[in-house]
């Protein structure tokens, strides 16, 4: 005890220092611990698998337009999106170019949240819902693709999935983002207008890991200790 106080741990019960000493597995959680709790943006990916910045412009009105709690998620969007707009003139403008109509909050069943926005300039009005992609999928019946909009077929519905596990075995989580027109009266909006919407493409984000991680992983393991 009085050799670990050296190195700034308090021991409060003697036995437990025997009980880590033994120690064959240790189970852990991930975020915040062997990764540094901030969340980045790593890509934002049209549903041809390209880097569309059209996926980013409408994360970011849901995220910039939701009033529920921000999270690690939505912080990241806005993040990519200020450090996108410099070069590209359609973001650096777009909160101005949009106002919010009404929103339909996340609930963890779902797994999703929409907001409706009005375009300014024509008065059109459409929702914009980013969530789980299998829930995404659920509510998607058409997909932007190559520039058009047709039917989210088998075929392509088994495209994305497999692109979004292709991002998921780099480490990466997965979101999608879909819309629809839907010119409705202000305070209308409920989930069951989350229907027949068009599949825009996806986010992948990255909580990179601590600096410290790797090194204190391969001692656990030159120790003998499997890490869960």
């Amino acid at each position: 005890a009085t050799e670990m106080s050296r190195h700034d741990v308090i021991v409060k019960k003697m036995s437990s220092i025997q009980n880590l000493g033994a120690m064959d597995i240790l189970c852990t959680d991930k975020t915040g611990t062997l990764t540094e709790d901030k969340v980045v943006l790593e890509r934002h990916i049209n549903v041809a698998g390209e880097t569309d910045n059209r996926v980013l412009r409408y994360a970011f009105l849901n995220s910039h337009f939701q009033t529920g709690l921000v999270n690690l998620i939505d912080q990241a969007i806005i993040n990519a999106t200020g450090q996108e707009a410099p070069f590209d003139p359609q973001l650096s403008v777009i909160s101005s170019r949009y106002e919010k109509i009404d929103e339909i909050p996340f609930d963890f069943e779902r797994r999703r949240m929409s907001v409706v926005v009005r375009e300014k300039s024509n008065g059109r009005t459409q929702i914009v819902t980013k969530g789980a992609l299998e829930e995404i999928l659920s509510i998607c019946n058409a997909a932007d693709y190559k520039g058009k909009v047709c039917p989210l077929t088998a075929q392509l519905r088994t495209k994305v999935i497999a692109e979004a596990a292709r991002l998921g075995d780099e480490g990466l989580r997965v979101i999608a983002v879909a819309h629809k027109v839907q010119q409705m009266p202000e305070g209308s909006f409920s989930v069951h207008d989350e229907r027949e919407m068009i599949l825009i493409g996806y986010l992948a984000f990255l909580d990179p890991p601590k600096a410290s991680a790797a090194d204190a992983l391969a001692r656990l393991k030159s120790d003998g200790v499997a890490i869960k």
